[in-house]
């Protein structure tokens, strides 16, 4: 057995025992969400790591099942990354769908697939989220593999007034030398119930080293909001539809712009100084609306 597939075993072994301890205060846990159900949405206003290419003969298309609750079972229809040397990016496929199972206070998420055109595999990818009792996030764990070697994140969500205003993002990297953690810290802003900005900064500790290393700072920026209810509330547990959550309405226009840092000497005990600022994405979109003045999310 490899050590990835012995990673992973143990992993298992540990989500088994987290999903079924008990938790006594869980006879107080509230219904998740409201009586909306988003049953689908067009992928292009989900927001990717990477260019997503639309195929003509397919819908393009998020869907959703749920159970009798009103809580999702199941997404279909994930991202699939095309080869290097494609320049697409990657596209949206039914094969590729995420299951979720409820249990107590937390929700267990798994990346799965039906084979489709010679792929039978997906990278391990298993993720735990914590709800507090308003049936907010508060903590997110996921175990993935990157670049081959396993890796987990774990996420800390804080709130103020019903909003979410911070969370940090640890990733623990092991390699036979030494650790490396790395650490995300985000801030959030808001303009009249809208995010209107998130600022993070990104820095790495290595075991062998005694001090912090800062490595970027990152500003998203959310723009030119309508005034339609926002159908994406419930879907904050995504990663994809994370930051449309967060408002009451809907975003039109995004951009994001970030810094690394230099340190005089490449001596990490020195103080840093900011470099150049670039603008990594520029994206905005056209929206539709029926005649109630509400956004037509699942058509492009």
């Amino acid at each position: 057995m490899t050590k990835n597939n012995l990673f992973f075993y143990g992993i298992l072994i540990t989500l088994l025992t987290i999903l079924s301890c008990s938790n006594d205060d869980s006879g107080n846990m509230m219904p998740l969400g409201d009586n909306f159900k988003i049953s689908s949405y067009h992928g292009v206003y989900a927001q990717y790591n990477t260019h997503l290419t639309l195929i003509p003969t397919r819908d393009n298309l998020v869907k959703f099942e749920y159970d009798l609750l009103s809580r999702i079972t199941k997404r279909i229809g994930n991202f699939a990354y095309a080869s290097a040397n494609s320049g697409i990016g990657g596209t949206l496929h039914d094969s590729l769908y995420t299951s979720l199972t409820y249990t107590d206070n937390k929700i267990y998420l798994e990346k799965k697939i039906i084979p489709f055109e010679g792929v039978n595999t997906v990278p391990e990818n298993e993720t735990i989220i914590k709800l507090d009792y308003n049936n907010r996030m508060v903590q997110k764990i996921t175990f993935e593999e990157y670049y081959n070697t396993p890796k987990m994140d774990t996420t800390n969500y804080t709130y103020e007034n019903d909003k979410l205003i911070s969370y940090i993002k640890t990733s623990n990297i092991s390699s036979p030398d030494w650790d490396t953690r790395f650490i995300k810290e985000s801030n959030l802003y808001y303009t009249n119930e809208n995010l209107d900005s998130i600022v993070t900064i990104s820095s790495r500790k290595h075991s062998d080293e005694p001090y912090l290393i800062l490595d970027k700072k990152e500003t998203q920026i959310f723009e030119g909001y309508d005034v339609a209810q926002n159908p994406f509330k419930k879907l904050q547990i995504f990663e994809e539809t994370f930051n449309r959550s967060l408002s009451k309405n809907n975003f039109t226009a995004y951009k994001k712009k970030s810094h690394g840092y230099n340190y005089p000497g490449n001596d990490y005990n020195q103080t840093p100084v900011p470099a150049s600022t670039i603008q990594e994405n520029f994206q905005t979109w056209s929206f539709a609306y029926d005649q109630n003045g509400e956004w037509i999310y699942n058509q492009f």
